[in-house]
Order: C-alpha cells, then sequence, then structure tokens
C-alpha cells in the first residue's frame, strides 16, 4: 500500500517531494493506485496521472477513518539537540500519539529552543512517519509553551507527570491508565523537573508516575511512555 499526504482534500497533485518519492523513488507510472491523506482521518484511493514532474491523481474512493476512543498527548521540554527531539517526535508517531507538545521549563534554555524545535520540520518528520505506520492521522504539534499556563490548561482525564521524588516510590504509568480515556504525560527536561513545578503540576490535577527502574535520557523516557500508555490502553481493551 503506497500512501502519500496531501494536507489539501481539494488538491489533487502531489506535492514535489511525495512526487519525486512516487516516480524516482517507487517508480510508479500512470494509471497505478495509490492511497492519499490528509492527516485527519481522511483515506483516499486513487489512480495516478503523470505528466513531466507534475504527479496529479484522481480519487476513485474516500472514506473517513475513526479516531480511538483515547488520546495519547505527550508533553515534553525539548532536548538541547535539535536531532533527538526530531527523533523521539519520529519514534512516538510510529507508536500512536495524538498531541506532541513542547514545554519550557526552568532547565529549558531560551538560547537555542527555535534551533532544536523547528515546527516546519517536525512536522515533516511526523507526516513521513504517519504514512511509513500506515496510519492516517497526524499528531498535533505545538512549540514554545510556557509551563504554568500549559499545565493549568491541560483538561485529559489522566494527568500524569514522569518525576520520582528522592527516596520515594511510585507506581509505574503503566498502572495509572484508565480504559478509553484521553492521557496526558509530561516528561521533564534534562536536569529534571524544579521542585515548584511538581509542585505545580500536583496542584493542577497529575500524578507522580515512574517509568521503570533506570534514568532514562528525556527522548527515551518520551518514546518509552508513549509505548506504555498506548500497550495499557491495548490490553485493558482486550482483557478487562
Amino acid at each position: 500500500m503506497h500512501l502519500f499526504y496531501q494536507p489539501d482534500p481539494h488538491v489533487f497533485e502531489l506535492d514535489e517531494e511525495e512526487a519525486r518519492h512516487s516516480s524516482k523513488v517507487l517508480r510508479l507510472g500512470s494509471g497505478e493506485m495509490i492511497y492519499v491523506t490528509n492527516g485527519k482521518g481522511l483515506l483516499q484511493k486513487c489512480r495516478l496521472n503523470i505528466q513531466g514532474r507534475k504527479v496529479g491523481y484522481e480519487v476513485i474512493e474516500s472514506k473517513m477513518t475513526e479516531r480511538r476512543n483515547f488520546a495519547v498527548n505527550m508533553a515534553i521540554a525539548p532536548t538541547r539537540k535539535a536531532e533527538r527531539n526530531e527523533w523521539m517526535v519520529e519514534k512516538m508517531t510510529e507508536i500512536g500519539v495524538e498531541r506532541i507538545d513542547f514545554v519550557v521549563t526552568e532547565h529549558t534554555n531560551p538560547e537555542t529552543l527555535n534551533r532544536v524545535v523547528n515546527l516546519t520540520r517536525l512536522n515533516r518528520i511526523a507526516a513521513a512517519a504517519m504514512k511509513q505506520s500506515q496510519q492516517y492521522y497526524m499528531p498535533v504539534i505545538t512549540v514554545n509553551n510556557k509551563y504554568k499556563p500549559f499545565i493549568k490548561n491541560v483538561a485529559d482525564a489522566t494527568r500524569l507527570i514522569a518525576y520520582v521524588p528522592e527516596q520515594n516510590t511510585v507506581e509505574h504509568v503503566f498502572n495509572k491508565i484508565k480504559k478509553g480515556t484521553d492521557t496526558t504525560l509530561l516528561i521533564g527536561p534534562e536536569g529534571d523537573f524544579s521542585p515548584k513545578e511538581v509542585e505545580l503540576a500536583l496542584e493542577n490535577g497529575f500524578q507522580t508516575v515512574s517509568l521503570g527502574p533506570t534514568r532514562l535520557r528525556t527522548e527515551t523516557a518520551a518514546v518509552a511512555g508513549c509505548h506504555a500508555v498506548n500497550l495499557a490502553q491495548v490490553l485493558l481493551m482486550n482483557f478487562e
């Protein structure tokens, strides 16, 4: 199944990058069938019509796919390296995530922020990961969210912060997931959250959770947490 991304459902032509991939990499020709999604659930079966560098298509069938009955929303303090933020966006998209919000914390370096979280590039990476994993919904990605207003506005039924106080044991994130409910999981920066940030999260309905017995890098913690929430939901649906 050759899946392509065209965000505008009223445009029946692949953009330059997608067109190059179809003809140069996949070596598809006119008359062959492809699938196109707008990243918002629309799936179209299409017939290619290639004229030079222009790769158009005719829609043969069209349908809206259903969203799953829970959302995994990841709120993450960006790492200091762009490639690590890009890697975690790619992997979380492949696993399944509805939102990725990059949050500015006390330990976030403001001087490098715009360089390490480039929204245009992150959306391009998410689109590629969505297609590779055969999904039809693109995660919503936001950047430069200030910590305090962000925390105060999270309304998901399950709100979790990956934080383990010294000499204290908290439950694994796996045990905090509720069947069919939306979850926001907050992942801290290199250097972790400040005590004030943890206190603010707790005051706004967040619960502290563990991601396991080892100390993880921010990007590893984000991917591990995203997978844990998804897996917990699958198990709850299949075995409860």
